[in-house]
């Protein structure tokens, strides 16, 4: 068919000298109309097949395996009772503590703090010092070799003194001389000595003490903590 093969320019022209040789101006205006409609279908931009759409599938995350509460055994020969219980049931404490290898103990004493910080306690019944240095050095107990008797007075700060720390007397300034041997500087005290009623109780791998305000948590390698 001619229309096929023809550019539109060409068609056009051969239409208008066709209308001159006797083709009506009617005709020439139908096919005219029909040649733009076709020209306008001909300029709309051919669509691109819609893509086709992905669906991320997002992999559930592992479900965290819950953790189990946690419970120190309730078959141990002794068990601690109150305060000590408390501390025992401590995840800290327990799994190196172990078990209750005594019952609880009652214990009196004095305790007074060293110029260098290093806590002293004496348990008047078991004739023993328990001392305690600045974390995280390592505790001690001491027996108490000053053969002082029970009643000796307790030391006392001075009522002004002239520095932050004063000589040191009584059984803490006996236990200072031996801790100190070679730094007469490290035989003063901080505080006064003054009395506690507390108590104490042994584990399979160390000790709890209180001294009546604060439990002190004493593993058998020597580290330490307090509650």
């Amino acid at each position: 068919m001619w229309y096929q093969a023809q550019p539109w320019g060409e068609i056009l022209c051969g239409m208008w000298n066709k209308g001159r040789d006797g083709l009506d101006l009617g005709s020439l205006i139908i096919v005219l109309a029909a040649v733009l409609v076709a020209a306008s279908i001909g300029c709309v931009p051919s669509r691109s097949p819609a893509p086709e759409l992905r669906r991320t599938v997002i992999a559930p995350s592992a479900t965290p395996t819950p953790m189990l509460p946690y419970t120190p055994p309730s078959d141990c020969s002794h068990m601690p009772l109150g305060g000590f219980k408390d501390v025992w049931r401590d995840e800290q404490v327990y799994p190196r503590l172990g078990c209750a290898a005594a019952p609880v103990e009652a214990v009196t004493g004095t305790e007074t703090y060293l110029c260098d910080g290093t806590h002293t306690l004496w348990l008047s019944e078991k004739r023993l010092f328990v001392v305690i240095p600045v974390w995280p050095q390592a505790w001690r107990f001491v027996a108490d070799e000053s053969n002082l008797p029970a009643g000796v007075s307790v030391m006392e700060a001075p009522a002004a003194p002239s520095q932050l720390c004063f000589p040191i007397s009584g059984r803490h300034g006996w236990l200072a001389r031996l801790l100190y041997p070679d730094s007469p500087e490290e035989l003063r005290a901080r505080t006064s000595e003054t009395a506690f009623e507390g108590a104490i109780q042994q584990f399979e791998r160390g000790w709890l003490v209180w001294n009546g305000n604060v439990c002190f948590v004493l593993f058998e390698d020597s580290t330490w903590t307090m509650f």
